[in-house]
């Protein structure tokens, strides 16, 4: 799966979320219940810096906050030559394994096989806020999920001038 233009349209609920529903023998529940189980509101909270995530401008570009180390970055610029755009979607690059390492993604949730699906929400997400962020650059996310499994689902982005 690779795309630069995440899009999240058909959505299939995740089978902890089926399981916990058939377990409440309620099939009308829905994914806003299930958030206010078990500390949801904490981790939703949290997920807030995922999903609208704060971020920097130097050097011409845009960088996730979270990743940007100015000594790093200026690494970057030397090893790519400048190159701006480059720069940008290698230290804004997530992915999703290191984010989730402490979760068990291969057990009967079968948490592993949601991830992709959670990548390109984030996109859509990382698409809209950078956007209306910066309406004076064209923001181009980009999705992926390794063919041969080698980082999983990631998620990056450079921000463009007009």
């Amino acid at each position: 799966m690779s795309t630069s233009e995440p899009v999240w349209s058909e959505r299939e609920l995740p089978a902890f979320f089926r399981q916990w529903r058939s377990d409440w023998g309620d099939e009308e529940l829905s994914p806003y219940d299930y958030l206010d189980f078990g500390g949801g509101l904490r981790f939703v909270l949290a997920a807030a810096w995922l999903f609208c995530p704060e971020t920097v401008e130097y050097r011409g570009g845009v960088f996730l906050k979270e990743r940007f180390h100015q000594g790093t970055v200026d690494d970057w610029f030397t090893n790519l030559e400048g190159d701006r755009r480059r720069i940008e979607l290698v230290v804004n690059h997530v992915e999703l394994w290191d984010v989730f390492l402490n979760t068990p993604l291969t057990d009967d949730d079968r948490l592993g096989e949601e991830l992709p699906r959670l990548a390109l929400a984030l996109g859509e997400c990382w698409q809209g806020v950078l956007s209306a962020r910066y309406p004076d650059r064209d923001i181009t996310v980009e999705v992926s999920d390794e063919e041969d499994g080698s980082y999983g689902p990631t998620v990056t982005f450079r921000a463009d001038p007009r």
